[in-house]
């Protein structure tokens, strides 16, 4: 066997392992983007109960004690708010989720209910909107106690199933 045939082959488990890697690093920052929203949840709801702050003042004051991609969420939603007022809050945030978190590592289903609080929180009195707020930290807690229950076992799931692929695409091309 030739040493670019073996090179070769080396390069498809390395590759292999390289995607489970990636793979199980996206479920980890899966998991903290999760806690980040919980913060952010806890954060709007101080906002607006302690300081009694309307929803635009709460969501910029969020945005700067947030990280990224969280704080340029908050910041786009709020200039959007200011830039087209006529529009309705759930449009804007909706569209603000998905430009700005479309790429997070948060799972398809994480949006919807982010978007879903979105949908209930912008046109509601300041009880109703934290009623909004705590029922979406109630569901972000199960969400975030289910994705640290099953992250270990999905990270060496895919850290497997990478070296696997790789071993396998060898046995393939032998």
């Amino acid at each position: 066997m030739s040493v670019l045939k073996i090179a070769g082959l080396i390069c498809m488990i390395a590759g292999g392992a390289g995607v489970g890697y990636s793979m199980s690093v996206q479920v980890g920052r899966r998991y903290r983007q999760l806690q980040a929203l919980q913060r952010m949840a806890a954060f709007l709801m101080g906002e607006i109960t302690y300081a009694n702050t309307p929803l635009p003042e709460a969501l910029k004051h969020t945005a700067q004690r947030m990280e990224e991609p969280f704080a340029s969420f908050l910041e786009e939603l709020v200039k959007e708010m200011m830039k087209f007022p006529s529009r309705t809050f759930a449009e804007l945030f909706e569209q603000s989720v998905y430009r700005c978190l479309g790429a997070s590592s948060l799972e398809k289903k994480d949006l919807e209910m982010l978007c879903h609080m979105g949908t209930s929180l912008g046109y509601l009195d300041r009880q109703m909107q934290l009623r909004t707020l705590q029922l979406y930290e109630t569901e972000l807690k199960q969400e975030v106690m289910t994705a640290y229950e099953v992250m270990p076992g999905r990270q060496k799931l895919y850290q497997t199933l990478g070296i696997m692929g790789g071993l396998f695409l060898v046995i393939l091309f032998l």
